[in-house]
């Protein structure tokens, strides 16, 4: 009888071991922190994404970077800004998830029934707060600049359960940062450069210059740059300059972009006039627009460590004669966004004009 028992007992333990072994835990709720201390409590990894607001193509333009992403986000806010929407590219079922525009309220969100919102973090007051009242999680994404980056992909890699995906990521953007500053850390000869972003409102153009702790003013200093605008320009957003302004800066080399216009009609028409052929950057041909595909290179957008690597051979072209920028680009869409030689050539080359 002990016997028979003692069998029976072995048998219980091993039956619940194996039992044990082979059952994954699921986890029943998630706490989740952004960058800007907002914690979203969710009850599991969200099935049901919806993102939304101004900026909403940069946030886009990261999640899909999970290959998750398409089977999860149900709600999609407006990503284009001039050259078409990427996320088209991306995502085969783009066109049946539920469109939101910019001035989308809590209601219309609510309607998409999201497990999880994500907006970008200048819209917790007018936008996030409202939709976190409806008892609907809320997550913020910085994305202003390389540092908040990473972060923005730890959050996401919880988000999506692929913690794996983000240290790759992470890793990637590390990697080519890197590159760069390995580079032009110890210069003592950096050209004075100016960036400035053109606008144009009821027939009159306007230049402006982004604050000092913006990805584009980091981008020019990483790639060894000296950003003459920012000690006038500590914070804030863009800021107007006027021709006379940037006629006493005199910049070695100019680099303009021009989100909701053509670059190239812009670029023309500063190069034809004759206050702007005063200008030494003009007169020895440093008077560039950032590549655009579907968004400008420069962008808190995932695009930024291009524009990055772009911006440092322009600058110090002696420095990364090893640097091919067609090779870069064709690696960072295939790699980063899964993208076919096929899709590569007809939806980014296309728009580069390559």
């Amino acid at each position: 009888m002990k016997k028979r028992i003692h069998i029976l007992l072995f048998l219980f333990l091993i039956t619940g071991l194996l039992s044990a072994a082979g059952t994954k835990e699921v986890e029943t709720s998630l706490t989740i922190e952004d960058t800007t201390g907002n914690v979203a409590q969710l009850n599991g990894i969200p099935q049901r994404i919806t993102f939304v607001g101004k900026a909403s193509n940069m946030i886009a333009d990261v999640l899909y970077m999970f290959p998750e992403a398409a089977g999860r986000i149900v709600g999609v806010g407006k990503t284009n800004q001039r050259n078409g929407e990427f996320v088209k590219v991306l995502d085969p079922d783009y066109d049946s998830k539920v469109y939101l525009e910019h001035n989308v309220g809590p209601e219309q969100i609510a309607v998409t029934q999201p497990d999880l919102v994500i907006v970008k973090n200048y819209l917790k007051k007018s936008l996030g707060d409202p939709v976190s009242q409806l008892d609907i999680p809320v997550l913020y994404m910085n994305l202003e600049t390389p540092e908040a980056y990473e972060k923005d992909f730890r959050m996401l890699g919880r988000v999506f359960g692929n913690p794996e995906r983000a240290a790759e990521l992470i890793k990637y953007y590390n990697d080519e940062k890197n590159y760069v500053i390995n580079r032009t850390k110890t210069l003592t000869d950096k050209p004075d450069i100016l960036f400035i972003y053109h606008t144009t409102r009821d027939g009159i153009a306007a230049f402006n210059t982004p604050p000092g702790a913006w990805i584009q003013s980091r981008i020019v200093e990483i790639a060894g740059g000296n950003p003459v605008w920012t000690d006038s320009h500590p914070g804030g957003g863009w800021s107007k300059i006027n021709l006379e302004q940037i006629a006493a800066w005199n910049p070695d080399q100019i680099y303009v972009v021009a989100y909701k216009e053509d670059i190239n009609t812009v670029l023309k028409s500063m190069k034809d006039s004759p206050e702007w052929q005063e200008l030494s950057a003009v007169k020895n041909n440093k008077l560039q627009a950032f590549p655009v595909d579907f968004y400008s290179w420069d962008q808190p957008d995932s695009r930024w460590i291009l524009g990055l690597k772009w911006l440092a051979k322009q600058i110090h072209p002696d420095l990364f004669t090893d640097l091919n920028i067609e090779d870069m680009t064709r690696s960072f869409f295939k790699d980063l966004y899964f993208l076919t030689d096929e899709q590569y050539e007809t939806e980014i080359v296309s728009r580069l004009g390559w």
